[in-house]
């Protein structure tokens, strides 16, 4: 069950997964230990989310943290004309805080607040490696990580727009290093890492690249459109089905395949429509204007 809480004016949601993951991490420590080893990781990631949302916070959007199995994540509503320059910020907060926070506490034990016995050590060191530690590792220049994020918005800046394929295979590369250093270390963990970047970068330009195919195929919606609003049949389906038959990403085939359903439906063609209708892609749902025309086409259900 998801533990839902609000920070301020943050929502917060932690997934049980997450406790799973963290305790599975070091669960060859004792109780005690992986105890106060879980609250400590679950602590830090908060402190490093904070900081993202506090810069959110302060670009006048509404921020939410989301604790998951990998660690967290912060979103926000709006955003859409937020500069380069203010998204780079916002994903240097999260680290940032989390180095305020270790110099806190590197702080307090150089000044005794720490005890420096086996437990008082074992809680500064994992205090170290969370907020030190991963939020060096955080800024190397690899999506997902922060870093990553700072670099694609630095490449966004630079190229007007076009910087996500070179921060996918600056990624990629980058997650090829992590995984050969890992190796060398002899750090699985890292390994899996890298292993788990690589694939979301490849798959990223992937769909890079499926959406740079069905660019152009946005005018061929468009004018079916105009022809949709003319009644020409004819002209709708001679423009969707291409669309709908040769489209790479989900949303373009979605929208290709309900104004083939229109041009069906104008034709008087119900199972053809129903045919498109019932090939749209999982989680779309038909518009109700063609539900609507659907219902005028079918007619009255017999008794």
């Amino acid at each position: 069950m998801t533990l839902r809480f609000r920070l301020g004016r943050i929502p917060v949601s932690i997934v049980p997964w997450f406790f799973v993951t963290a305790a599975f991490l070091n669960y060859n420590l004792a109780p005690q230990k992986l105890a106060l080893w879980v609250a400590i990781v679950l602590a830090s990631i908060l402190v490093h989310e904070l900081g993202h949302a506090a810069a959110v916070l302060a670009f006048g959007l509404e921020p939410r943290i989301d604790v998951h199995g990998l660690g967290g994540t912060t979103t926000w509503s709006g955003g859409r004309g937020l500069s380069h320059g203010k998204r780079m910020i916002i994903s240097l907060a999260g680290p940032v805080m989390g180095f305020v926070a270790w110099i806190f506490v590197y702080t307090l034990r150089t000044l005794g607040g720490l005890p420096q016995t086996p437990l008082g050590e074992f809680i500064y060191g994992t205090l170290t490696f969370v907020n030190l530690g991963w939020g060096v590792f955080n800024l190397l220049p690899v999506l997902p990580l922060d870093g990553g994020n700072v670099l694609l918005s630095a490449l966004e800046g630079a190229t007007k727009g076009h910087g996500e394929r070179p921060a996918r295979i600056v990624s990629l590369a980058g997650a090829g290093l992590l995984a050969i250093g890992g190796a060398l270390l002899m750090q699985w963990w890292i390994c899996l890492l890298a292993l788990l970047f690589g694939n979301a970068n490849w798959q990223g330009l992937k769909d890079l690249r499926a959406r740079d195919h069905d660019a152009p195929m946005r005018a061929s919606l468009e004018k079916a459109y105009e022809a949709l609003d003319a009644k020409d049949a004819a002209r709708v389906l001679a423009l969707a089905r291409p669309v709908a038959l040769e489209s790479q990403t989900v949303p373009v085939r979605a929208e290709a395949l309900q104004l083939v359903a229109f041009g069906f439906l104008l034709e008087g063609r119900l199972a053809d429509a129903d045919a498109a209708i019932a090939a749209l892609p999982q989680g779309f749902a038909p518009h109700p204007s063609l539900l609507q025309l659907r219902a005028t086409v079918a007619g009255p259900p017999s008794a």
